[in-house]
């Protein structure tokens, strides 16, 4: 499943920044991601194990997130769980891109459309709610 979002967003690019590559926060913006745990950091990696928001056994996974501050881009790879694949998440004058790559397993595979809406959809949500964070901080910012 291949899909981007793109959200042009009025605050700077260092606020949407700060917002993205906060990894700890991934779960209060990404509301499919219920909880995500760091389990290792090496340089501009940080290893965690994920658990989605879904019920059931095949709600966990494993993530390699690679932060590139040049390029202000975090790239997740899935590494196990119910799909693999990247997630990539990039800031660029004043959008938010939020690019989809991803391979669900087979028992998901038999509901992939449905997926795939509702991966679109929880995009639209979290770039909704890290622009809301990034506008609501730079008003306090200027009071």
């Amino acid at each position: 499943m291949k899909f981007q979002v793109t959200r042009r967003i009025n605050a700077p690019d260092e606020e949407l920044w700060r917002i993205i590559s906060d990894v700890e926060g991934i779960p209060k913006y990404w509301h499919g991601t219920k909880k995500l745990r760091v389990t290792g950091k090496a340089e501009n990696t940080i290893y965690a194990d994920v658990q989605f928001a879904f019920p059931g056994p095949f709600n966990k996974g494993k993530v390699r997130i690679m932060i590139n501050e040049a390029d202000k881009e975090v790239i997740m790879e899935y590494l196990s769980g119910p799909f693999t694949g990247a997630h990539r998440i990039k800031v660029s004058k004043g959008e938010v891109i939020s690019d989809w790559d991803i391979e669900f397993k087979p028992l998901f595979k038999l509901i992939e459309s449905w997926n795939e809406n509702h991966f679109k959809q929880g995009t639209e949500h979290a770039l909704e709610r890290i622009e809301q964070e990034a506008v609501g901080s730079q008003a306090k910012r200027n009071q």
